[in-house]
C-alpha cells in the first residue's frame, strides 16, 4: 500500500504547501471563481500561474519519531486506490478553484495529467470532528456512476479535509452560462438531457442511503459535474446535514420552506432538481455567482406564462432550431413544474422523476438522426476522424470473438484502427454508456485504450489502436509465428498482469475483464503487452457453458459469461502463463483425434517433469527453466480448481516482478515499508498539521 498513499501524500501535501499556496493566493486573490458559491470541484482560473515547478520529497519533513502518532487523521476509502502511475518524482500546479457554501477547494495537477480536488471546510461551520467522521462513513461508501464519490477525508480538531476526483468538462453551471470573461458554448438538447437523466439517478441513489433517509440539501447547477460522456454526476452531497446555516436570499434555487440547512429534506431536493430542469431548458440561473449571468427567478417566469407560449417565452432559443424535440422540451418542464410544485405532498419522488426522463428520450427519437450516427470519443482521444470516414475505410477482417468480430479499418489518411463490432448487446443505451464510460476513462500502459464507441439499436462498434505487432496467441501460435525468447515471454506475462491488476482495481475493485485469453493481448510498436476487450461479457449476452467449454482459458465455475469474476480472471491469466512457458495452445487436437485441454495436460506430469516434458524448448535454448518453472508454478496456483485457492493479481503482479528482475510497478498495492516505520498517512498528517494553521480562508 506505501506506492498508493505516498503518491496521495504526495498530491495532497502539494497543494496544501505554504510557499505555493502563499503565491497563488498573491497570484489569484483578485481573480473571483466563477464556482464562488459552489461546490467548487471543477472550475479553473484562466490566468496562468507563475507558480515554479515542484517536486516532492516527504523524507524531507522531519523524524519518523516525531511522524508517529496513535490516532490517523487520514483516511482513504476502503475500496479506493487512485488511479495513478508516477515511477519518478513529478510536477504538481496547485490552483485555487474558489470558495463555495461550505468552504474553499483546491486541485493539483500531475505530469501525467491526473487530478485531484481537496476540499477545505470553512471553520465558522463548527462541524464537528465526531459529526464529520460519522457522516463520512456514511458518504464515503456510496459508489454510483453519477454520484461524485469522497476518495479519501482528513479530520483534526479543527480542521476537516475532502478528497474528490476532478471533472475536466466542469460544472452544468459553466456549461449553460460559460466561465467568467467567456461566452457560453452550444449546448445540444441530447446533452442536456443526459445531465438532467445522470443528476436524477445521482440523486435517487443517495436518497437510497442511509435507510432512505440521505438528504443531498444542496443542489445546483454548480454543484452538478459533467463526465467524460456528459451525464450529470452530483457533487457535495449530505454536507447540510450536519450545518445549521442560513441559505443565501440571492439563491432561487432551494424549496420554500427551506429557511436553513437543517430544514432540507428530499422533498426538497426534488424542488431544487426541478428548478436544475427549468434551467437547462430556459438557459436562465437561477443562483447568483460573482461576475455571472443575472440571477432569474424560475419559478416565477415559467408559472406567469401560459403554456400556449412556452415556446416563445421560456424555451432557450437556441433549442427552438431543433422541431424534433418539442414534444421532449414540453415534457421535461411539466416535470419540472410539478417538481417545484409549493406543497411538498404534490412533489414527486426522485424516482418517479428518473422514470419519466428516461422515457422522454424515447420520445421522437427515430427523427434524430444526427445523435444517431454519432462516434463517441472519450475526452482524451484526438479525434481525427468521424463515423463515415469509419464507415467508408477499406477493412479485412482480423477475427471473430466471442463478443464480436474485429476489423482493420484503414482510413483515407493514412491512420489505421481496430473496429470491434459486438454482437447480442443486452444493455440499454445509458447503461452501455454508463459501463463503458468506466473502460474507457482507464490509462494504463498495459491497457489497450477504448478511443470511441458509437451505439445504435442496429450496431455497437468499439474503436481501438491498431497494434500492427498482433496478438499473442498469432505470436505463440500462428502460421507465420516466429520464435520467441524467454525474456520478451516474460516481458509479456509482466506487462500483462500489471494490466489485468489495474483493470481489477477501478470502479470500486469491482471490474472483471470476463475474456482474458491469449488473443486479446497485444503488443505495441516497444514490445509493451496490452489487455484488450475489456468488461464486455457485462453488456452482451450470456454465453452458455456448452459454448465456452469449446475453448480452454475459461475457468470451471463460469458456466455462462455472467458468472465471470476477478478470480476467474486469474484462472484465464494462468492458462496465459501456461501457453508462454510451453508454447501450446489453451487446447488442441491429439494425433488420436482427441481435444487436448492445456491444464489437463500440464497436470498430467509432476513438477520433476516439467522441464523435460512441458517447457518450450525455445526456453531451453536460453538455459531459463529454473524462471520458467517458477513461472510455471505461478500459473498452477492460477489455475486452482477453487476460486478461493487463487492468488490476486497484484500478488501475481509481485511474484513475476521479482523474477523477472523488473523495477517494481508504483501500481503495487502491498505495504513494503518496515515495522519500525510510521505509516504514510501519519507522516502526511505531520505535513498537513505544519501546513494547515499557516493558510488563510478567503472570504467570499
Amino acid at each position: 500500500m506505501s506506492a498508493i498513499y505516498d503518491n496521495w501524500e504526495r498530491l495532497v501535501a502539494a497543494v496544501l504547501r505554504k510557499q505555493q499556496l502563499w503565491e497563488l493566493f498573491h497570484d489569484h486573490s483578485r481573480s473571483p471563481s466563477i464556482l464562488s458559491e459552489a461546490s467548487d470541484s471543477s472550475a479553473s482560473f484562466n490566468s496562468s500561474s507563475r507558480l515554479r515547478d515542484l517536486t516532492f520529497d516527504f523524507l524531507r519533513y522531519g523524524s519518523f519519531s516525531r511522524l508517529s502518532r496513535a490516532s490517523p487523521k487520514l483516511v482513504l476509502i476502503s475500496d479506493f486506490i487512485p488511479a495513478i502511475d508516477i515511477k519518478e518524482a513529478y510536477v504538481v500546479f496547485p490552483k485555487l478553484l474558489g470558495m463555495g457554501t461550505f468552504g474553499s477547494a483546491y486541485t493539483a495537477a500531475m505530469d501525467n495529467g491526473v487530478r485531484i480536488v481537496v476540499k477545505r471546510l470553512s471553520k465558522s461551520l463548527g462541524i464537528s470532528e465526531v459529526d464529520f467522521k460519522r457522516h463520512m462513513d456514511i458518504v464515503g461508501n456510496i459508489r454510483h456512476e453519477n454520484v461524485v464519490a469522497v476518495r479519501a477525508y482528513y479530520s483534526t480538531e479543527d480542521e476537516r479535509l475532502m478528497l474528490y476526483d476532478y471533472y475536466s468538462k466542469g460544472s452544468v453551471y459553466e456549461l449553460l452560462h460559460g466561465k467568467i470573461g467567456e461566452s457560453p458554448a452550444q449546448v445540444d438538447w441530447e446533452t442536456r438531457l443526459k445531465i438532467a437523466i445522470g443528476a436524477a439517478r445521482g440523486i435517487a441513489a443517495i436518497h437510497a442511503q442511509n435507510g432512505g433517509k440521505l438528504v443531498h440539501g444542496n443542489i445546483k447547477a454548480t454543484n452538478i459535474f459533467l463526465n467524460s460522456q456528459h451525464y450529470g454526476c452530483v457533487s457535495d452531497l449530505g454536507l447540510t446535514n450536519m450545518i445549521a446555516t442560513t441559505f443565501m436570499s440571492t439563491a432561487r434555487c432551494y424549496a420554500p420552506e427551506v429557511k436553513n440547512t437543517r430544514d432540507a429534506s428530499q422533498a426538497s431536493d426534488v424542488y431544487s432538481f426541478g428548478i436544475l430542469l427549468l434551467e437547462l431548458l430556459t438557459r436562465k440561473s437561477p443562483i447568483h455567482v460573482p461576475g455571472g449571468c443575472e440571477v432569474v427567478d424560475l419559478v416565477k417566469l415559467v408559472s406567469s406564462v401560459k403554456s400556449k407560449v412556452w415556446a416563445s417565452k421560456v424555451f432557450d432559443a437556441d433549442l427552438l432550431k431543433n422541431p424534433t424535440i418539442r414534444e421532449q422540451m414540453v415534457t421535461m418542464l411539466q416535470i419540472g413544474i410539478r417538481c417545484v410544485a409549493k406543497s411538498i405532498k404534490r412533489r414527486p419522488k426522485i424516482s418517479e422523476v428518473l422514470k419519466i426522463l428516461q422515457d422522454v428520450k424515447k420520445i421522437n427519437t427515430g427523427n434524430s438522426v444526427s445523435s444517431r450516427r454519432k462516434l463517441l470519443f472519450f475526452e482524451d482521444s484526438n479525434a481525427t476522424f468521424e463515423l463515415e470516414d469509419m464507415l467508408r475505410a477499406s477493412a479485412e477482417v482480423l477475427g471473430k470473438g466471442t463478443f464480436g468480430t474485429s476489423y482493420k479499418a484503414r482510413l483515407g489518411y493514412g491512420n489505421t484502427i481496430m473496429v470491434k463490432r459486438l454482437k447480442d448487446v443486452n444493455a440499454t443505451h445509458m447503461e452501455f454508456q454508463q459501463h463503458i464510460e468506466v473502460i474507457g476513462r482507464m490509462r494504463h500502459g498495459n491497457v489497450a485504450e477504448l478511443r470511441a464507441y458509437y451505439f445504435s439499436e442496429e450496431e455497437v462498434l468499439l474503436v481501438y489502436d491498431y497494434q500492427n505487432q498482433g496478438n499473442l496467441s498469432a505470436l505463440l501460435h500462428g502460421p507465420g509465428k516466429l520464435p520467441l525468447g524467454w525474456k520478451i515471454r516474460l516481458d509479456i506475462a509482466v506487462g500483462a498482469a500489471r494490466g489485468i491488476a489495474h483493470i481489477h482495481r477501478e470502479d470500486g475493485w469491482k471490474l472483471v475483464h470476463g475474456n482474458i485469453k491469449s488473443s486479446n493481448i497485444f503488443l505495441n510498436g516497444q514490445n509493451h503487452s496490452l489487455v484488450s476487450d475489456v468488461g464486455l461479457a457485462k453488456v452482451t449476452n450470456a454465453i452458455k457453458r456448452t459454448v465456452l467449454q469449446t475453448h480452454g482459458h475459461w475457468a470451471p465455475e463460469v458456466n455462462d459469461t455472467t458468472k465471470v469474476s476477478q478470480a476467474s480472471d486469474v484462472y484465464s491469466f494462468g492458462v496465459v502463463l501456461l501457453e508462454l512457458v510451453s508454447g501450446k495452445p489453451a487446447k488442441w487436437t491429439g494425433d488420436d483425434g482427441k481435444v487436448i485441454w492445456l491444464v489437463d495436460w500440464v497436470q498430467s506430469f509432476s513438477r520433476d517433469d516439467w522441464i523435460s516434458e512441458v517447457i518450450d524448448l525455445e526456453i531451453l535454448r536460453y538455459r531459463e527453466e529454473e524462471a520458467a518453472s517458477l513461472v510455471l508454478q505461478i500459473a498452477m496456483d492460477c489455475v486452482a480448481t477453487v476460486p478461493e485457492s487463487r492468488p490476486r493479481m497484484p500478488e501475481v503482479v509481485k511474484i513475476l516482478e521479482e523474477i523477472s528482475g523488473i523495477e517494481p510497478s508504483n501500481d503495487v498495492w502491498e505495504d513494503t515499508w518496515g515495522q519500525d516505520q510510521p505509516s504514510i498517512e501519519s507522516r502526511l498528517e505531520y505535513l498537513l498539521d505544519d501546513l494547515l494553521p499557516t493558510l488563510p480562508f478567503l472570504s467570499i
